[in-house]
């Protein structure tokens, strides 16, 4: 409904500036309310809550890492036997080596499944809402040797495969290097699985992150590259035959080049982005046919109405979203910015050669600015909300690459194109892009680690977006006073910049992240930081990068006056060192004893710069801010101690009356020497130790504390069983309400120095109202 009024009012309105505009939104409010039907799944009720089954379905993607295989499967049956019908996605990762599979075979495998789970932590990136839109309802992992084929791929399939492994092997033949091989291939295959995550990253800082996929910049190279090639070959071919002497080249040539387009997409893998791309180009070719004037908006609603048809939860890509609006920043934007610049265009009518060449080339490197610095602006909301930064290197790289990039195009096509044809012809073509491929990897290591080669950005929210789109639009479309609305865009920029420093921080503030079977967790008091431990399994997804180091950036954390590792366990160390080499600590704290371990080697390498202290009891307070940081374990008689967990960091926080408990993974022994030491009172909330379990948190040592709330660092479903429940028992029948980051995320503690208020990341059941502690009274707010 909302789709069909946006559609009729901007039809109505066809004569006014943003009519196109109107349009689009018609277009993408319907391909958001058709993602709602084709996200629709279909669960067998056993299956709700994951677990082991048996899955037959058709293998929609497969994408090949280095160790390991991803398999999209499109499910359509559950169970052995007949089974049961179902509907719905699932991305499953193969243990093993499986026999080579392809896109559009049946499958029959044995799975094991586990449900998506959301974001659990703020400044965390959360694809949930994109994956149910795609109706992928689970992800998971398989034996391949329980996995059976029933059905061969297609025959084209079969032969784009084998010329993909073969331009690969011929690729890797000529190339300078492994990365510059990676490089090209993305751009002449679409595999860009094979770039590493490091490369991607230099990418992102540099500002040339569209490079590595096929867009605009590649489709529309390619189109008029086969265009003039298409037309000079027409031109020569008239000069012998007469009957096409009398024929424009062009109008032969453009739908000609159509054919050409649309097989290097295909070519590619079909990527939202280049599918757009080439219907725009379709649209401006035919035109070009037809005797027609190109319109650039025109030809944009023609590639999003067909993206509407053909995959509606595109409209959720997001690589799709910054195509879209990189042409929205180019089509209106840039002509905007380049008019704003005080220089004047180009003489046509300059009479010296010299000057008009130098002309020329200043009003191109202006317009290459204005093109880059339009993306830039246009994308900002979009780019901040989901990366939390924006390049400034960009402005200058994309002036300095974009010949590059587009000779590359070339040789990438073109080299495909002709392999195809005649694999020893391509071997030139192929040498020429693996060398610009690796000409480019120089230049984008260098605008990546230039001195602000990028920004840190908060999110901007709803109403800023709202504010700030609202400004461009009015400044790019308006005339007179009608671009007195682009005052909005500093208006939004002043509410995500602004408005939050104006908002009184609290004198503490303690955050026990949820990353997974571990602690993490991060202290500030009036712009001073603490992170203590940083989760992490061998193996595994990398907490640090994942969760602690977007959190820091997400509360404006550029340093940390000190990190502390309670014990060299890899759930506390692994996700500390990875955060600690993007996020410098001024002060590192290791347990006494503790430093000649691997993985406290690793953290001090990783903290580099950093003061380093093994602290026991009786180490010096530390003031942090308002707070103050107590250390009281491990104990200095520990010789006879046989666990790492009982030699924990344990760290007592005071803000005024308010006393926060961090006792690591301390167990029974460890506990008994706290309670030994003569340190502990009743404190107002307690982490609790050894996240659960029946080692700890002892009848003796809970009566002696008596913590009003206590918060349980988990993983969901962990291999433990952590917490126990006879544990979480003892807690409640001590009156204390217990909060645990596997089902609530990140747990956040505000104290006042008489106060304090708790707020779960992910909504939580109602707690029963808290009776009355002196000399604390706790508030607890879901």
């Amino acid at each position: 409904m909302a789709a069909s009024f946006v559609g009729a009012a901007a039809l109505a309105l066809a004569r006014l500036p943003g009519a196109h505009l109107g349009v689009l939104l018609c277009l993408g409010l319907t391909g958001a309310g058709l993602a709602r039907l084709e996200a629709g799944v279909e669960v067998p009720p056993a299956l709700l809550e994951g677990g082991p089954a048996v899955l037959e379905g058709e293998v929609e993607r497969v994408d090949r890492f280095e160790d390991s295989t991803r398999v999209l499967l499109a499910v359509a049956r559950v169970g052995q036997g007949p089974g049961t019908p179902a509907r719905f996605h699932t991305s499953l990762y193969a243990h093993g080596t499986p026999p080579s599979l392809l896109p559009g075979q049946r499958l029959l495998v044995e799975a094991r499944l586990k449900t998506l789970e959301p974001a659990l932590n703020p400044g965390e990136k959360d694809f949930s809402a994109t994956r149910r839109r795609q109706g992928l309802a689970f992800t998971g992992s398989f034996q391949s040797a329980g996995m059976l084929v029933l059905s061969p791929p297609p025959r084209w399939r079969q032969y784009l495969v084998r010329t993909q492994e073969g331009l690969t092997e011929a690729v890797h033949a000529v190339a300078p290097s492994t990365e510059a091989a990676a490089l090209f291939l993305t751009l002449a295959a679409g595999q860009r699985a094979a770039l590493d995550d490091g490369l991607e990253e230099d990418f992102s800082r540099s500002g040339l992150a569209h490079v590595l996929s096929v867009s605009g910049l590649h489709v529309a190279a390619l189109a008029l590259m086969t265009l003039a090639l298409l037309r000079k070959l027409l031109v020569r071919a008239g000069a012998r035959v007469r009957g096409l002497r009398r024929v424009d080249a062009r109008r032969l040539a453009a739908p000609a080049s159509v054919p050409f387009v649309w097989a290097y997409v295909v070519f590619t893998g079909n990527q939202p982005p280049a599918v757009r791309s080439a219907v725009m180009a379709t649209v401006v070719l035919l035109g070009l046919a037809l005797w027609r004037r190109a319109d650039g908006l025109n030809s944009l609603a023609a590639a999003a109405a067909l993206l509407v048809a053909w995959t509606p939860s595109s409209v959720a890509d997001l690589s799709l979203q910054l195509s879209f609006l990189a042409v929205f920043s180019l089509l209106l934007l840039t002509p905007a910015l380049r008019e704003a610049l005080p220089v004047a265009p180009p003489d046509p009518q300059e009479a010296h050669r010299l000057k008009r060449l130098l002309a020329s080339t200043r009003e191109t490197v202006l317009e290459t600015f204005c093109a880059s610095a339009a993306v830039t602006v246009a994308s900002l909301p979009l780019v901040a909300g989901t990366f939390g930064r924006a390049s400034l290197a960009g402005l200058v790289s994309n002036i300095v690459c974009m010949p590059l990039c587009g000779l590359l195009t070339g040789f990438a096509a073109g080299g495909a194109a002709l392999y195809v044809v005649a694999p020893v012809l391509a071997t030139p073509l192929l040498w020429g892009g693996a060398w610009a491929s690796q000409v480019l990897l120089w230049l984008t290591r260098f605008f990546a680690h230039v001195p602000l080669a990028t920004m840190d950005l908060p999110a901007f929210g709803l109403t800023a977006s709202l504010l700030y789109a609202a400004g461009l639009a009015c400044w790019a479309l308006g005339e007179r006073r009608a671009r007195l609305g682009g005052l909005l865009v500093p208006v939004g920029l002043a509410l995500v910049f602004l408005v939050p420093r104006l908002v009184p921080e609290p004198g503490l503030r303690i955050t026990f992240l949820s990353v997974g079977q571990g602690d993490g967790i991060v202290l500030s008091s009036r712009g001073h930081h603490a992170l203590i431990d940083g989760g992490g399994v061998p193996g595994g997804a990398d907490p640090g990068l994942r969760v602690v180091v977007p959190f820091l950036r997400a509360s404006r954390i550029e340093r940390l006056d000190l990190a502390v590792l309670s014990h060299p366990h890899p759930d506390h160390a692994l996700g500390l060192v990875s955060a600690l080499g993007q996020v410098p600590t001024e002060r590192l704290w290791l347990a006494a004893d503790s430093a000649d371990g691997h993985l406290s080697k690793q953290l001090i390498a990783a903290a580099t710069g950093a003061h380093v202290e093994q602290v026991q009891l009786g180490h010096p307070s530390y003031r942090l801010g308002e707070a103050t940081l107590e250390v009281l374990g491990p104990p200095e008689d520990r010789e006879l101690m046989e666990g790492v967990n009982d030699k924990s960091v344990v760290l007592l926080v005071r803000h005024g009356d308010v006393t926060v408990l961090l006792p690591g993974d301390v167990e029974e022994e460890g506990e008994a020497a706290l309670l030994a030491s003569g340190k502990l009172g009743p404190v107002t909330v307690l982490k609790a130790a050894h996240h659960g379990s029946r080692t700890s948190s002892t009848e003796d040592f809970l009566a002696r504390l008596r913590p009003r709330f206590a918060v349980f660092c988990v993983g969901r479903r962990n291999r433990f069983g952590f917490p126990h429940p006879e544990v979480e028992e003892r807690y409640r029948s001590l009156g204390t309400e217990c909060l645990r980051t596997d089902t609530q995320g990140a747990i956040t503690l505000e104290s006042d120095g008489q106060d304090i208020r708790l707020s779960t990341f992910l909504p939580a059941e109602p707690p029963v109202p808290p009776a009355p502690v002196a000399p604390t009274t706790a508030h607890h707010q879901p």
